[in-house]
């Protein structure tokens, strides 16, 4: 406690040590920028790559499973095309989960098998290896992993025409080539990225009841076990929220339009719809073309393309609560997949992997690990500055010093008192420095819209940033920052210390 009481005296500022105490203030308010900016930085990216994830996984899953070449090349795959049984249709990864036959092909009534094609591939028991439910046991027997689910995902291309009734002058129509993708009732992170229906879309609702009084929607912000379908009016589907700012509204009809192939020609077909809501798709960049519909319509469509065989057409999406497990459960599903021998028909990928996310995940890593060196830079120029402080003060106190040796105070001693100075000078701009950035984060809607006025245009573009910019308070990375800088700043306060505590009392005071 008598060096506690020492040190404190030391930084009270003092107008004989005027330029000691100008560079501790300097020092103190270089951590404390340093402090507020680590803090505010990484609590914004932080906040907005959880965002980012969270509406992409929406879409798609933490995991993903989608078949390989040598899946569609097999003959588990090519059999159906050969057999009565299976219509003499290629069947989705669904229709194979739920089919009765594993090898639907009959010598006696199908015709014989092209040479070309690879053997079956046989269990040890000599029957047909099932890759398609042999993956989902081994999803089922993932342990350790709360709220896994496996589920299978469709996509295909598909043109969306809507009728848009607000014109004066007559009906106007949006016509658009899009993607169609399967809806899942059991995404919980659907029902955070579907967007609260506005009050033009309750009026348009309105009117359209009036006109058909059959039509009734209920538009509550909530994921239904399935989007519900209307006799005469056709299906509901999801559409992202590029569409609302293109005019549409909940409640317009329309259609989906695709190419059928008839034993003549090729005839185009087409599905009644109507808009029963939008999501936001975040930075997904196929986000702003992929409408969600009932996995019925997905697969019918997908069948008029008996050739699309792309990763994203159809596979299994994996999902769980915590996205940290995402790297576990793919080691597991990769090592159940090896001990059954059906590896090869399956790839495995976590959400950091996808094509279309991983460059930019990549990307937003690296330039936090830029921004960390050059704080690291920042913190270790404000520390030289304690030192250069701490020296400046041993040469000032030099006689108290040698007082206090002679008193009898140890080496020990001594440089507690110095090395105290340094760790409290960065406990005040830490302290200072958080103080700071959660007054910035919990005006920091108001600074933008701030910063926003000033320049004209949004600081940060809502399609990528969303409508407020989300921000998340990292306890990890709050304890590394501030335990790092009153690590670092009482390491500085060693070398002045250990100056101080090697002076021999007789030496100073007959300097003095």
């Amino acid at each position: 406690m008598y060096e506690l009481s020492v040190a404190f005296k030391y930084l009270i500022p003092r107008w004989r040590q005027l330029s000691v105490s100008i560079i501790s203030l300097i020092s103190i308010f270089v951590i404390a920028l340093v402090v507020w900016l680590i803090v505010v930085f990484f609590s914004v990216t932080q906040g907005l790559e959880k965002n980012w994830i969270q509406k992409l996984i929406a879409l798609t899953a933490p995991v993903r499973i989608s078949p390989t070449e040598h899946y569609y090349n097999s003959y588990y795959y090519l059999a159906d095309s050969l057999s009565m049984d299976s219509n003499y249709t290629q069947k989705s990864i669904g229709e194979k989960l739920i089919a009765r036959l594993t090898d639907p092909y009959n010598p006696d009534f199908d015709q014989e098998i092209p040479s070309h094609w690879p053997p079956p591939d046989l269990d040890s028991a000599g029957k047909l290896k099932d890759p398609v439910k042999l993956g989902f046991a081994a999803i089922q027997n993932v342990h350790g992993v709360q709220g896994l689910t496996g589920s299978e995902y469709e996509m295909t291309v598909t043109n969306i025409k809507l009728r848009l009734n607000r014109n004066k002058n007559g009906e106007t129509h949006l016509s658009q080539a899009t993607y169609l993708s399967s809806y899942d009732s059991e995404n919980s992170n659907l029902n955070k990225a579907i967007l609260s229906p506005t009050h033009e879309d309750v009026q348009n609702l309105t009117e359209i009841a009036w006109l058909d009084p059959s039509f009734h929607l209920d538009i509550q912000k909530s994921t239904p076990p399935s989007l519900p379908s209307h006799p005469q009016i056709g299906d509901a589907v999801l559409l992202p929220k590029s569409y609302r700012t293109s005019g549409v509204l909940i409640g317009d009809r329309g259609h989906l339009s695709y190419q059928s192939v008839a034993a003549t020609s090729v005839q185009e077909q087409r599905l009644p719809i109507y808009v029963a809501g939008f999501y936001d798709p975040g930075i997904l960049p196929l986000g702003g073309k992929i409408i969600l519909a009932n996995p019925y319509i997905i697969t019918m469509i997908r069948a008029s393309y008996p050739n699309d065989q792309s990763p994203l057409s159809n596979g299994i999406n994996v999902r769980f609560d915590n996205l940290d497990d995402a790297q576990q459960v793919k080691n597991k599903l990769e090592k159940a997949f090896a001990q059954t021998g059906i590896d090869k028909y399956w790839n495995v990928e976590t959400f950091r992997e996808f094509d279309f996310t991983k460059d930019f995940l990549q990307q937003l890593r690296s330039e936090r690990n830029l921004f960390t060196l050059i704080s690291t830079i920042v913190i270790l120029v404000a520390c030289a500055n304690i030192v250069s402080m701490l020296i400046i003060l041993v040469n000032n106190k030099k006689m108290e010093i040698g007082i206090l040796r002679s008193m009898g105070a140890s080496s020990r001693s001594v440089a507690f008192i110095f090395g105290i100075c340094g760790m409290v000078m960065g406990l005040a701009g830490s302290g200072i420095g958080l103080a700071a950035a959660l007054i910035t984060l919990k005006n920091l809607q108001a600074l933008v819209d701030f910063i926003s006025r000033l320049q004209g245009f949004d600081a940060f573009n809502p399609v990528f940033y969303g409508d407020a910019l989300p921000n998340e308070m990292s306890i990890e990375v709050l304890v590394i920052v501030i335990g790092g800088t009153v690590l670092t700043s009482l390491i500085a306060g060693i070398i002045p210390a250990v100056k101080a505590s090697l002076m021999r009392p007789s030496a100073i005071l007959r300097s003095e």
